[in-house]
């Protein structure tokens, strides 16, 4: 995921042609690196010249030292600016280091859309030692916002969370989805019955909540809980793993795998929690909507996004963040089948005909439309 291989200059205007520019530096199978990809695959297929600006992903996963990945974002950013000349419109994945970029597109006048994936809060949540910096990060973010022709938040409640600080440009809602082709309903008998996990093991994600859970007097005998992911947190699974508890961890794996392991699941887990106020402005993770492609109901913790998501699609359960909560959950979809599965084949509807990866690009890609004409008509 790097710019080495992006092609000749071709001539910018009416060529479609797109700047997309992140610095996250993630890795395979990672959410922001699934997002990422499936963005541009999707635009380019639907007739956009993408070409991508971003640091190289990591396969191990192992986020590399703080001056290289410095110089990595330094890279990318002049990369992108010395093309910025070849383009009509970039996009760019919110980031505070992300100030020259969004400048220079300005003095171009090219058309800026911005993602919006959270609050610069969240900074500060995952780099505590950026707190001094605080205000500047803020600022920087608010800067970049309020100078863009089109802001796309992930959720609802961000999109009003903009409008508070600020922002007057349009703004539309743009959330993660699920690869429809990938993600989607396979027939299998568990040899033993479980309910399912995959992702970051992060704080924010429960991993606390289902060890407690499976610990409780109402989680259900002879159920499992099948764990898919890496984290900070993923010693305290081993842990609960290692004194008999009724999960498993599989570590890492592919996306490629994931579909086929979690196929014949009770349910599938997103018991995210709210550490500092950092889901106040909504959640709806990636795996939501992977889960649900794959006709599994959905046990969601009652946060904006998520709840609204599960609820309004009568695709699952959403309980208070508590691990007796869960325990019942899992207990009553484990002896109501038929009501498990009716949640799940409408989860797996409503993910194909609404919130396929297909369907977002479709969405972003009449955005750009619609920018590039307004601004050759000001042009004019």
């Amino acid at each position: 995921m790097n710019s080495s291989s992006i092609q000749p200059s071709l001539p910018r205007a009416g060529t479609r042609r797109l700047c997309y520019f992140a610095l996250d530096v993630p890795h395979r199978g990672q959410a922001s690196f699934i997002h990422i990809t499936e963005i541009v695959t999707n635009l380019r297929e639907q007739g956009w010249q993408v070409d991508l600006y971003a640091p190289t992903p990591l396969e191990s996963g192992v986020q590399p030292m703080l001056n290289r990945r410095l110089l990595a974002h330094t890279q990318v950013i002049l990369r992108a600016i010395l093309r910025l000349r070849d383009y009509e419109a970039i996009y760019i994945r919110s980031h505070f280091f992300a100030w020259p970029v969004t400048l220079a597109a300005r003095r171009r006048r090219l058309v800026i859309l911005q993602e919006v994936n959270g609050t610069y809060r969240d900074v500060v949540v995952s780099y505590p030692w950026l707190k001094p910096l605080a205000g500047l990060i803020a600022w920087l973010y608010r800067w970049q916002w309020r100078r863009s022709d089109h802001v796309l938040p992930v959720t609802r409640e961000l999109a009003r969370w903009l409008a508070s600080e600020g922002v007057r440009c349009p703004v539309t809602v743009v959330s993660n989805a699920a690869n429809t082709a990938l993600f989607r309903p396979l027939a299998r008998t568990a040899a033993t019955p479980f309910v399912v996990f995959f992702g970051g093991l992060t704080q924010w994600y429960g991993v606390n909540l289902m060890v407690e859970a499976v610990r409780h007097p109402a989680w259900p005998p002879g159920v499992e809980i099948i764990v898919i992911g890496r984290g900070a947190q993923q010693s305290e699974v081993i842990a609960a793993q290692e004194t008999g508890a009724p999960i498993r961890w599989l570590g890492y794996r592919p996306n490629q795998e994931i579909p086929e392991l979690i196929a014949g699941a009770i349910a599938g887990l997103v018991p995210a929690i709210n550490p500092l106020g950092r889901a106040s402005t909504g959640v709806l993770p990636l795996k939501l909507y992977e889960l649900l492609a794959c006709g599994l109901p959905a046990i969601v913790t009652d946060l904006p996004g998520q709840a609204d998501l599960v609820r309004e699609g009568e695709c699952g359960l959403v309980i208070a963040p508590e691990a007796a909560a869960l325990a019942a959950a899992v207990a009553h979809l484990h002896r109501h089948p038929e009501e498990a599965k009716a949640m799940g084949e409408r989860g797996a509807n409503l993910v194909k005909s609404a919130h396929s990866w297909a369907a977002r690009a479709a969405q972003v890609g009449a955005i750009l439309t619609t920018c590039l004409q307004k601004s050759k008509r000001e042009v004019a």
